[in-house]
């Protein structure tokens, strides 16, 4: 599923940056808003996925200009397509499930 280290996740930094930016977003899934739905997202995603080369540049991890927030199905667009038997849900404390 995610190449990276799941503690960057769970990290202070992460936390800050991800309840920042949905502020600034005013909690909405940019996708959906850009197709005049007002849907509620519930996930900050990086346009420019991690890696285990990038996690620890700020200017990629941490940057607004490599965030989206996104709603649970905007998400699993990104991530599987179409494709249902692979979508998974995060929960509020940033459990993944699929």
């Amino acid at each position: 599923m995610r190449s990276v280290d799941n503690s960057f996740y769970r990290s202070k930094e992460w936390t800050r940056c991800k309840e920042a930016y949905l502020n600034k977003v005013n909690h909405l899934c940019e996708r959906c808003l850009a197709k005049g739905l007002i849907v509620p997202a519930r996930i900050v995603h990086h346009k420019e996925h991690l890696n285990e080369f990038n996690i620890q540049e700020a200017a990629v991890s941490l940057n607004f200009d490599n965030l989206e927030a996104l709603c649970q199905d905007c998400h699993n667009k990104e991530h599987f397509g179409d494709k249902t038997e692979k979508r998974y849900s995060i929960s509020n404390d940033g459990r993944l499930f699929i």
